[in-house]
C-alpha cells in the first residue's frame, strides 16, 4: 500500500539540533578542531526537511576578533532523525555558483556573556515555533517570520550570513516573504 509521503518536522528543540551537530561523527572525524562551524540552519533543499552547516578555516587569537576564511565544506543533516543528506568539500560541490568572500572578520558584539545566552534561549525559543511551518512549506505568522529574520544577526554574525544564504537560500527565501 503507497503511503503519500508526508515531510518529518524535526520534533526536538532547536537547541538539542544544535548539540547534535556538535557531537555527531561528522563533525569530529571530518572537519578540523580549529574550524568556525555555522549553527544549523534548517532548509528543505534535498526534498526532506533538515539542517545544514557550513565550516571555515578559523583563526582565533586572544583579544583579538575570530577571523573566518571561506567555507571549505558543508553538510546536512535530516531533520527526523539525524541521519546524514549530505556532506561535500566545496572544491567538489560549491555551496553556491560564484561562493566565495574569505576571509572576514567577525566583528566581536561587546556585549555581556549573560546578554548572549539570553538572546541565545530567545532565539532557539522563535526558531521552536517557526521551523513547524517552514518545514510544512506554511507561510507561518509573519510577524514570528519577521522577529526571527531581525534575530537570525544573534545567531549567525552578519558576516557570515552571505555563505548561510548559499547554503539554504529556501529558509532565506521563506523568511523574506
Amino acid at each position: 500500500m503507497n503511503t503519500p509521503h508526508v515531510p518529518q518536522t524535526p520534533g526536538r528543540p532547536y537547541e538539542q539540533i544544535r548539540k547534535e551537530f556538535a557531537e555527531h561523527p561528522l563533525r569530529r572525524s571530518e572537519v578540523p578542531v580549529e574550524h568556525f562551524v555555522s549553527p544549523p540552519l534548517p532548509t528543505l533543499r534535498w526534498g526532506v526537511p533538515g539542517f545544514a552547516v557550513f565550516a571555515s578555516p578559523a583563526l582565533r587569537r586572544p583579544r583579538q576578533p575570530l577571523q573566518v576564511d571561506t567555507p571549505d565544506r558543508w553538510w546536512a543533516l535530516a531533520a527526523g532523525g539525524g541521519a546524514v543528506l549530505v556532506y561535500a568539500t566545496t572544491r567538489a560541490l560549491p555551496l553556491a555558483s560564484g561562493a566565495s568572500g574569505g576571509p572576514v572578520t567577525v566583528a566581536p558584539t561587546g556585549r555581556p556573556i549573560s546578554a548572549l545566552r539570553e538572546d541565545q534561549r530567545l532565539l532557539e525559543n522563535l526558531l521552536d515555533r517557526c521551523l513547524p511551518d517552514f518545514f510544512a512549506a506554511n507561510s507561518g505568522d509573519p510577524g514570528d517570520r519577521a522577529e526571527l529574520a531581525s534575530m537570525l544577526p544573534l545567531l549567525l554574525a552578519p558576516e557570515l550570513t552571505p555563505w548561510a544564504r548559499d547554503l539554504t537560500p529556501d529558509f532565506f527565501s521563506w523568511l523574506e516573504r
